[in-house]
């Protein structure tokens, strides 16, 4: 079983999770490389910058749980 960790989450890999969430993913919205995730139902938004580390990946991995997914379908998602 490959260990979990927040230091090695790249943004392609929050991004491929997003949508197999079912979570709303727009890359071609306003300028640069942040990306704005949406949830479907409660129109909820989070961006999701490009050069990410440890407490950054916390922080999104927290955002999700808020928005009511479990800890094992987060990190389903992110393999």
């Amino acid at each position: 079983m490959p260990s979990r960790s927040f230091s090695d989450i790249t943004q392609s890999q929050w991004i491929k999770a997003c949508t197999k969430l079912g979570l709303i993913v727009e890359t071609k919205h306003g300028k640069g490389s942040h990306v704005l995730i949406k949830h479907p139902n409660t129109e909820h938004k989070y961006t999701i910058q490009n050069n990410l580390h440890k407490f950054i990946n916390m922080k999104i991995f927290k955002k999700m749980l808020e928005w009511g997914f479990d800890e094992e379908q987060i990190w389903d998602a992110l393999k």
